[in-house]
C-alpha cells in the first residue's frame, strides 16, 4: 500500500506533535537515578562528571545530565555564612524602613482627617501654648508667695542669730522646704517653656506637611 507525502502530512497534526513532545519529556524525566550522572567544576575550574559529586565539591553548583545528554537538574551552590549574614542584614535594613514608611503614611492620614485647612493647624498649636502660659503663671503665682514666706523665714532665723540664739530646727527645715519648692517651681516653668517651643516646632512641621501633601 503507497501512501502519499500529501496524505502523511495531513494525519500529523498540531495536536500529535504536541503529544510526542511530552511524551519525549516524560520520557527524560522518568529515566532511573543511574542514568544519571552529575557535572561539577573542580578547583581548577576544569568540569568533571561521574555519579556522586566529591565531598569537596559538594558545597557547589552542580547539574545533572541525562544520559541522552539533557540537563534535567540544577543545584545551586551552598551560601556562605557571610552571605546569609548580609541577606539578613539588608532585610532587616528594608523591614525598618518599610516600618518607618508606613508610621508616616499613618501620620499623614491622621493630618488630613484632623484639619481641613492650615488655619485649624496654627490654632491647635496657639492653644496649646496658651494652655502651657496659663500654666507656667500659675507656677510663677505660685513661686511669689513661696518666695515671700521664704523671706519671713529667713527673717526670723536672721533675727535669732542676732540676738544670740540658735534658730529652731523646725524654722530651718522649713526654710529648706520652700528653697526646694521654688527650685522645683523654677524647673517646672522651664520645662513647660521647652514643652512650648516644642510645640511651636511640630506644629509649623504639620502646617509644612499639610501644604505638601495638598499640593499648596
Amino acid at each position: 500500500m503507497n501512501i502519499s507525502k500529501e496524505s502523511l502530512l495531513a494525519v500529523i497534526t498540531p495536536d500529535l506533535i504536541t503529544l510526542g513532545l511530552i511524551t519525549l519529556s516524560l520520557t527524560v524525566l522518568s529515566l532511573p537515578a543511574q542514568a544519571r550522572i552529575k557535572c561539577w567544576e573542580n578547583s581548577d575550574g576544569v568540569r568533571e562528571c561521574g555519579e556522586k559529586v566529591p565531598p569537596e565539591y559538594a558545597q557547589k553548583s552542580h547539574k545533572e545530565i541525562s544520559s541522552q545528554g539533557i540537563t534535567v537538574g540544577e543545584s545551586a551552590r551552598a551560601r556562605t555564612k557571610e552571605e546569609i549574614a548580609e541577606d539578613e542584614r539588608l532585610a532587616a535594613i528594608q523591614a525598618e524602613e518599610d516600618r518607618k514608611q508606613a508610621e508616616k503614611d499613618k501620620l499623614d492620614k491622621i493630618l488630613l482627617d484632623t484639619y481641613t485647612n492650615t488655619d485649624d493647624i496654627q490654632m491647635t498649636s496657639d492653644g496649646k501654648i496658651a494652655a502651657l502660659e496659663s500654666t507656667i503663671k500659675l507656677a510663677n503665682k505660685r513661686n511669689e508667695k513661696i518666695q515671700a514666706n521664704l523671706d519671713k523665714r529667713t527673717a526670723t532665723a536672721a533675727a535669732a542669730e542676732l540676738a544670740g540664739k540658735q534658730p529652731t530646727e523646725d524654722l530651718l527645715k522649713d526654710i529648706q522646704s520652700l528653697q526646694r519648692q521654688i527650685k522645683n517651681n523654677d524647673k517646672f516653668v522651664v520645662d513647660k517653656r521647652l514643652e512650648q517651643e516644642a510645640i511651636k516646632k511640630e506644629y509649623v512641621d504639620k502646617i509644612v506637611r499639610f501644604n505638601e501633601l495638598t499640593g499648596r
